[in-house]
């Protein structure tokens, strides 16, 4: 074995032991976002389109991985 070879192998074995093993939690969507999601590209006025992302916003709670943007 080269030089090279042992220091790739070594830099895989650094990053692969350093690397987070743990899962992401799962995406959870409060069902006003869902319901902004889903409505974002229908034709309504923006009054109802604003109110359902306002919904959206109060929904979810600060921290959490849900964004309305």
């Amino acid at each position: 074995m080269n030089h090279k070879s042992g220091l790739l192998i070594a830099i895989i074995a650094l990053l692969t032991a350093c690397s987070p093993h743990e899962k992401a939690p799962p995406y959870r969507e409060t069902p006003e976002c869902h319901a902004w999601r889903t409505m974002m590209t229908a034709p309504m006025p923006p009054d109802a389109h604003n109110r359902l992302k306002a919904d959206c916003e109060k929904s979810v709670r600060h921290g959490d991985r849900i964004r309305p943007d």
